[in-house]
């Protein structure tokens, strides 16, 4: 399996990462296929509150983390994806970065 992982700080806020993560969840559900699950209010170990989108579809699964200061993506690929891996990973960071203006 090859693994991705992306890492975005803002200076948002919670409120409109959580719309960011919204607009990319339906990108992945319509553009990708995706199969996406949003859990809302969680506490991660700094303590502070986390949202995670969890996606997958055919040969790829992951989540995205979402808090009032970062975005973290974490995208396993299966074999047959992992050869696009590069690929994947740019369209992924172009879409992020452009979500986060």
């Amino acid at each position: 399996m090859s693994e991705i992982l992306i890492q975005r700080a803002h200076s948002l806020g919670m409120e409109k990462a959580r719309a960011i993560a919204a607009k990319w969840q339906q990108e992945a559900e319509d553009d990708w296929g995706m199969d996406c699950t949003y859990v809302a209010n969680q506490t991660n170990d700094q303590g502070e509150i986390l949202d995670r989108l969890n996606f997958e579809r055919a040969g790829a699964s992951g989540y995205l983390e979402v808090t009032a200061s970062q975005l973290t993506m974490k995208l396993e690929l299966g074999f047959l994806m992992a050869s696009f891996k590069d690929k994947i990973e740019e369209k992924i960071t172009s879409n992020l970065d452009k979500l986060l203006g």
